[in-house]
């Protein structure tokens, strides 16, 4: 027997005991002569596709599931048209007024004031965004976001910016919608978040955590109870409603707390971020959905969540976290699902990679696959570089130094393993399409020239992108949707963003975040000195720095010995950060000036790259210097955009690179030594034994210059 239900006319327990019941459970479209299909509940039935949305086609009687991502897209710009008008019924007074609002909307009686209560409940509390709502968003905006909300509450920055984001282009760029991919997000309110701590007897851990005592020390307690709680009935009955929503389609459970992503505050990379395969049956799908939000809500209580909240005078603010649940953008190529490109661009970069490039133009990182690539600094690999006022432009012509200093490995989603895996391209190039590797990977001619010369044809690539950065139309939308929005937000931004390419040279971009743009306000004039004594100096570079200017005296050194650290037992490298961080604690109320140099990559997950420090344990620094030393293999990675780098940016910390190349100038760290004694087995007796590593110098005279324009930077003693 089958049985016809009307979507949206029954309320969730309703759909919840039939769902429980029935053997089969469809989800059923029709949209401008296409017919869709898509399982919701398939008793005891299970493959790889099964959950995906299905197309009729009407000449063959088949059913094909919607595997690659233009299709998919198109599948979801229907069924949210169809769909954002619905309402389902839940009964509490936070619905009521939402259901007496919609009345009134349709009845043409609602009133400005209740536009904005709505707006305050739901979206932010920030008011420079309040007023890009006002003008960008319409009644019907909220009522979608409702519909799609699990809770009640705030939907969070990172999901308000993302929502503001996508309306400003769609308003501002009408001419770029078709190679927008829609959104299909949905909401966990803010709200649920608290009711899963009173749920799980976690209040009075929470209260003893916002105590100035307990503030770091009960936060272990706290985070350990958030990740083995259980949630509430009606909240899981809701959860289903989400997933049987995606079906299989991959998603990712996104922090999106109420302070996130404002003014100020990004907090980038301090919360995490969780990808759910969603394989398998909905109950295997649900307990890794609670899985993945347990961990993203215990994340509020990580060390380094708690040190930037901290640092900004925050930690006595109210900091719910609401979670943005967005479907993966991307194309399956059985095992692994993953978006063409991705990446992250800015309006502004603090940073110029290129002497001739225009930083105002703003700038993109491009990878391949998932754009975790673009964002965290990962062992030999290294993103597309892009300056949008000359996309095609490349820092040096040769294909072998593009080929060694590009990605090698793709972040992608393996759907039978359930899990996020890297994977080199190579592994990948024989599952996509020609059109897609014509695209993003390059040929390296010279490595092929000279197997050709020993008698060897052999076709030898890298991902280069050259085919999206030489897209016109791709770098012109992307180019004028990061102006625009740096306009409307008065205010430099960055966001994320997914590429995803058709067959014909079509491709179509998902906006995933917006956030204002932490910069260095560069315009101080800062006289450098005139050089007379090169013995003096400890550092002299050009070209190499990034921060805003600065004339500043230097108070305390901090040393790490490249050599030393490179015959440092590798497992146990880790505890040079840790030193790093107790000398960083121990500096914290000194008001002194410290500066780090630091061989390598600092924020590496690699101990071989560098000191594998996080930004708590370096974010007392007034200065970051990066040394190469190129007999142990340590080199600096100017990786502008990446979380580590927009921390420094935010907290005002100097960068430094100390190449060895053109752009080091001087360098002479065995001054130090020469002048000043080695205080670290005063500080801590404990580590007495790696003096000989890490060296802690209390310095007299010492003075940095940094200025922004000239990107110069000079440290020197006036003895």
């Amino acid at each position: 027997a089958w049985f016809p239900i009307l979507r949206g006319r029954h309320s969730f327990s309703t759909i919840a005991k039939i769902q429980e019941t029935t053997q089969l459970l469809l989800d059923a479209f029709s949209y401008e002569n296409h017919i869709f299909v898509q399982p919701l509940k398939v008793w005891k039935r299970y493959s790889p596709t099964m959950f995906m949305p299905h197309e009729y086609e009407p000449d063959t009687g088949d059913f094909t599931p919607l595997t690659d991502g233009i299709r998919a897209s198109k599948f979801y710009t229907a069924i949210q048209n169809l769909q954002d008008d619905i309402e389902e019924t839940q009964l509490d007074s936070w619905d009521r007024f939402f259901t007496l609002a919609h009345q009134k909307l349709q009845a043409g009686t609602l009133r400005k004031r209740e536009l904005q209560l709505m707006r305050d409940v739901i979206m932010t509390r920030d008011d420079r965004l309040r007023e890009m709502i006002n003008t960008y968003f319409h009644a019907e905006d909220y009522f979608m976001i409702r519909n799609r909300m699990v809770g009640t509450g705030m939907i969070g920055g990172k999901a308000c910016g993302m929502l503001l984001a996508r309306k400003i282009i769609h308003a501002e760029l009408p001419k770029y919608r078709e190679h927008m991919e829609p959104h299909d997000s949905f909401f966990i309110g803010s709200d649920v978040y608290y009711t899963y701590l009173v749920e799980n007897n976690c209040w009075q851990t929470r209260v003893k955590q916002r105590t100035k005592d307990g503030y770091f020390s009960a936060a272990k307690e706290l985070k350990a109870s958030i990740e083995n709680g259980v949630f509430p009935e009606n909240i899981r009955e809701q959860f289903r409603r989400l997933l049987t929503y995606f079906g299989q389609s991959p998603i990712i459970v996104r922090s999106s707390s109420i302070l996130e992503d404002g003014f100020g505050n990004a907090f980038a990379g301090k919360y995490e971020s969780v990808f759910c395969p969603n394989m398998g049956d909905l109950e295997t799908r649900l307990s890794a959905f609670e899985h993945a939000v347990k961990i993203v809500y215990a994340s509020t209580m990580d060390p380094a969540a708690l040190e930037y909240r901290l640092q900004r005078g925050m930690e006595k603010r109210d900091e719910q976290m609401a979670l943005l649940v967005q479907r993966v953008s991307g194309s399956y190529y059985p095992p692994y699902f993953m978006p063409h490109a991705a990446g992250v661009g800015f309006s502004y970069s603090t940073y110029k990679f290129m002497e001739e490039m225009d930083a105002s133009k703003g700038m993109l990182r491009l990878v391949m696959g998932l754009g975790t690539k673009a964002v965290d600094r990962t062992v030999g690999d290294y993103p597309r570089l892009v300056s949008l006022d000359m996309p095609t432009a490349l820092l040096k012509s040769d294909s072998s130094y593009r080929h060694k200093f590009s990605q090698h490995k793709l972040d992608v989603l393996d759907l039978e393993a359930c899990e996020e895996k890297e994977i080199a391209f190579e592994d990948m190039m024989p599952l996509l399409p020609n059109y897609v590797c014509q695209t993003l990977l390059n040929h390296d001619y010279e490595t092929e020239r000279s197997f050709r010369d020993r008698g060897i044809h052999r076709s030898i690539f890298y991902v280069g992108c050259d085919g999206l950065t030489g897209n016109e139309t791709f770098t012109a939308m992307m180019k004028d949707v990061l102006a625009t929005l740096q306009k409307i937000y008065a205010h430099p931004v960055d966001i994320e963003y997914t590429v995803n390419l058709g067959e014909n040279g079509d491709f179509m971009v998902n906006f995933l975040q917006c956030r204002p743009l932490q910069t260095c306000q560069g315009d101080k004039q800062i006289k450098l000195p005139t050089i007379t004594d090169d013995e003096a100096i400890l550092f002299h570079c050009k070209g190499s720095s990034m921060g805003a200017s600065r004339r500043e005296p230097v108070d305390i050194i901090v040393n790490i010995d490249p050599y030393a650290y490179y015959n440092y037992p590798y497992a146990t490298k880790p505890q040079v950060a840790k030193i790093v961080g107790q000398i960083n604690e121990y500096y914290k109320h000194s008001k002194k000036r410290l500066l780090l140099l630091t061989p390598g990559r600092i924020g590496t997950s690699s101990p071989e790259l560098g000191v594998p420090v996080t930004f708590g344990e370096i974010s007392n620094f007034n200065t970051i210097c990066e040394v190469a030393y190129s007999k142990a293999g340590y080199m600096p990675e100017l990786s502008y955009g990446s979380h580590m780098f927009q921390d420094l940016v935010e907290a005002d910390i100097l960068y430094v690179a100390l190449f060895e190349n053109k752009h080091r100038l001087h360098f002479s760290p065995e001054f130090l030594e020469k002048h000043f004694e080695n205080q670290l087995s005063a500080l801590f007796p404990q580590d007495a034994h790696l003096s000989h590593m890490i060296q802690v110098y209390q310095v007299d005279k010492a003075m940095l210059y940094h200025d922004f324009e000239k990107e110069e930077t000079i440290c020197l003693f006036d003895f």
